[in-house]
C-alpha cells in the first residue's frame, strides 16, 4: 500500500537507482528510491519516484515527470524483484 508524503517526513540519504522495465507496460524506466525518516512509522519508508526512459543524467532525472509514492521496505523490495524480472535476457 502507497502512501503519501506527509509533514514530519525528512529525506534521509542519497538515492539508489533502479533502471528496468516498467512492470506492467514493458517499457524501460527509472526509478530513484530515497529512505524517509518520520516520527509516526517505526519501519522504514522509501520516497518512490519513477520516471519513463532509462535515465542517467542528474539534469534530466530533475525536468523528467516523475510518478512520486511513499512505500515501505516491503513494497520497495518487491518493486525491485518485479522490475529485475522484467530485464532483457531475464
Amino acid at each position: 500500500m502507497s502512501r503519501m508524503l506527509t509533514r514530519g517526513v525528512q529525506v534521509r540519504g542519497a538515492s539508489a537507482v533502479l533502471h528496468g522495465m516498467h512492470p506492467l507496460r514493458g517499457y524501460p524506466a527509472t526509478w530513484h528510491l530515497t529512505p524517509l525518516t518520520s516520527a509516526e512509522h517505526g519501519s522504514p519508508d522509501f520516497l518512490v519516484e519513477r520516471a519513463d526512459g532509462h535515465i542517467d543524467d542528474p539534469l534530466v532525472w530533475e525536468l523528467a515527470e516523475k510518478e512520486t509514492v511513499v512505500m515501505d521496505t516491503h513494497e520497495v523490495t518487491e518493486l525491485a524483484r518485479r522490475v529485475s524480472a522484467r530485464q532483457p535476457g531475464a
